[in-house]
């Protein structure tokens, strides 16, 4: 989360080159997160089959859903750096730093604040309406200065789509079922 604010120190300083080194590098550690966060949602929704909890089905539709969109992001990052639109490389780069972010305000919250987050899922909304302000403040900062570029506020869309979806599709027999798929696959005797 903090590789956008060191490319940004690194292209201020005029320092192009290292700029594009620790780019590509980033796109090695973009594609270890996404890797290894498949992996993480695959032994949660393992574990989940033989001790069900609803939130862990929560969390599989987002956590997926969430690695889909952190990869799009630094991909069209890439693309945008490529034809020289500098402003939505940035923009998008920045996106993409939001969504890991949950997590980790997930366990922020229930740290910090156990007598108003109680358990994971409400963590989980918590941070949910925490992203989903703060994207919502960007957007209007961005479109106050006439900047307004399409990553932030379709960042807000998705905060905004997961906090409605989750709960219905987490109840859904076949959304369960899908999950409990996702935990075995891969595995023998399946």
């Amino acid at each position: 989360m903090t590789l956008p604010l060191l490319q940004y120190a690194l292209i201020r300083s005029g320092r192009r080159s290292l700029h594009r080194l620790v780019g590509w590098a980033s796109v090695a550690l973009a594609a270890i997160v996404a890797a290894s966060g498949i992996y993480v949602v695959r032994m949660m929704a393992f574990k989940n089959i033989t001790s069900f909890r609803l939130a862990s089905v929560k969390f599989v539709w987002l956590d997926l859903t969430g690695i889909a969109l952190f990869c799009f992001y630094v991909a069209f990052a890439i693309s945008a750096a490529r034809r020289r639109d500098i402003r939505l490389h940035v923009t998008t780069l920045a996106a993409s730093a939001f969504i890991p972010l949950e997590a980790a305000l997930e366990r922020l919250f229930l740290n910090l604040l156990p007598s108003l987050v109680a358990d994971f899922d409400a963590a989980l909304y918590a941070s949910l309406i925490f992203l989903e302000v703060t994207c919502a403040a960007i957007v209007w900062m961005e479109w106050r200065s006439g900047r307004l570029r399409w990553p932030i506020p379709a960042l807000l869309g998705y905060y905004l789509l997961m906090h409605m979806t989750l709960t219905p599709l987490a109840t859904s027999k076949g959304f369960q079922s899908f999950s409990d798929w996702f935990g075995m696959a891969g595995r023998t005797g399946n």
